[in-house]
């Protein structure tokens, strides 16, 4: 298979596209993107009620164009934030994808580094989410059944 192909695609919606490629069609709705790793990053894609990961390679656009030949690996779609970028270091990220089951926190209690704030549901099993710090719960970003991604603050703790 070429490293390279041509894909076209129709927006239905915000996150959610008709995709073809090969004479295939494929209904396809973004759910997130992952860090970027090098020239790579990794997005999270149902497929035709799949789940599925794919690679791909990140490039600057000048323009937006309904057409382009990308890596048949992953697509490049633009993806709307809900949340802040996790950057700091009293954010609290998931380390896969998933969707909040439980916040065990509130905006204003203290919090001690390592304590359990927050529990995530991914792939049929839970997995808490620990203080990064000692501090205090200035925002929280998510509720609960909120689906979320690795890149995204779900807690700030000061």
């Amino acid at each position: 298979m070429k490293k390279d192909s041509k894909v076209t695609y129709i927006r239905l919606a915000p996150k959610h596209y008709k995709l073809t490629l090969h004479g295939n069609e494929y209904d396809v709705r973004v759910i997130g993107v992952g860090h970027r790793q090098g020239d790579v990053k990794p997005l999270f894609l149902e497929i035709d009620g799949r789940l599925e990961e794919v690679m791909i390679e990140v490039k600057e656009y000048e323009e937006v164009v309904e057409e382009l030949a990308i890596p048949t690996a992953g697509v490049a779609m633009e993806i709307a934030r809900k949340r802040p970028r996790a950057e700091r270091d009293g954010d609290v990220t998931t380390p896969i994808p998933g969707k909040i089951s439980e916040i065990l926190v509130n905006i204003g209690d203290k919090v001690k580094i390592g304590q359990p704030i927050l529990i995530v549901e991914a792939m049929k099993m839970e997995n808490e989410l620990h203080s990064p710090k000692d501090g205090v719960v200035k925002e929280i970003y998510v509720s609960k059944d909120d689906n979320v991604m690795p890149d995204e603050a779900l807690i700030y703790i000061e």
